[in-house]
């Protein structure tokens, strides 16, 4: 054991309990008020994501930067467009007016954009100024910023199964996740079409839908099958059976089921291995 790792052993156990707490909670806000929650990835495009990836690289910014500020504007276009939808869509706005409001929305984009990267780097203490008020962006976020990205989660998914202390294991995951971005609607495309295959048949088709709305905005979930997609690609000499204890052990920590994880990392390997 190292240095760095004696240091946070004691930590990881809370580190991992706080996470599963916080996206229990998620869920609880979810089914308690759908206005307030915001779905990952439906108010923005890939080619979104595509730009805040060059800016972040532009900028030479950290890698968690880049997706607290993808969060954050996801976010807060969605909050954006329902405050939008209360008061003028629900009013009987016209087709005209609309079109208005979405070419208005759409030229503040960059703007936007840039004004969540540099809350980002205001929150990850980066000496990198960006000269654009912000104070929209916060206020329309209720001033709550996204304080766990999935890079977080891999950290501690990764020190917490051993993995961390691997060589490349960490730049394989944050490539991974870079691609789980990029092609989200992809990875959960499939995601959703082989538990509806699967599940379906077991359990009535509502509680399957909840299940997945559920795991689609689990971070701590897709940050599980990120790192077990990553050992796919480190060559170990592993048998069956420290497989299913790696699995089971990912499970555990990010509280959900095994069959899930090991799916996803799945299609998200197809979807690596065939870009």
């Amino acid at each position: 054991m190292d240095l760095d790792t004696a240091y946070i052993e004691p930590l990881i156990h809370d580190w991992v309990e706080h996470l599963q707490q916080t996206m229990k909670n998620q869920e609880q806000e979810q089914i308690a008020n759908t206005t307030a929650f915001a779905m990952p990835f439906v108010a923005i495009p890939a080619s979104t994501v595509r730009a805040a990836f060059k800016i972040a690289e532009y900028l030479e910014l950290e890698p968690n930067v880049k997706y607290m500020a993808i969060q954050l504007y996801d976010r807060f276009m969605y909050k954006h467009f329902w405050e939008i939808y209360k008061t003028e869509i629900a009013n009987d706005l016209s087709e005209v007016s609309w079109l208005q409001v979405c070419e208005r929305t759409s030229n503040q984009t960059k703007l936007n954009l840039m004004s969540c990267f540099q809350l980002a780097c205001k929150m990850d203490s980066h000496s990198c100024v960006l000269g654009i008020s912000q104070i929209k962006v916060f206020r329309t976020v209720d001033f709550q910023m996204p304080l766990y990205t999935p890079l977080n989660c891999i950290e501690i998914l990764l020190a917490a199964t051993g993995l961390g202390e691997m060589p490349n294991t960490i730049n394989i995951s944050i490539d991974l996740l870079d691609l789980a971005y990029l092609k989200y609607d992809k990875l959960h495309s499939q995601f959703r079409l082989r538990c509806m295959h699967k599940d379906s048949v077991r359990k009535n088709r509502e509680h399957v839908t909840r299940k997945l709305i559920s795991l689609k905005s689990n971070v701590l979930f897709l940050s599980a099958a990120i790192v077990y997609c990553a050992t796919f690609f480190l060559c170990l000499e592993t048998s069956v059976s420290e497989e299913r204890i790696l699995v089971a052990k990912l499970a555990e920590l990010s509280n959900t089921a095994d069959t899930d994880i090991s799916n996803m990392a799945n299609i998200l390997f197809l979807i690596a291995t065939q870009n």
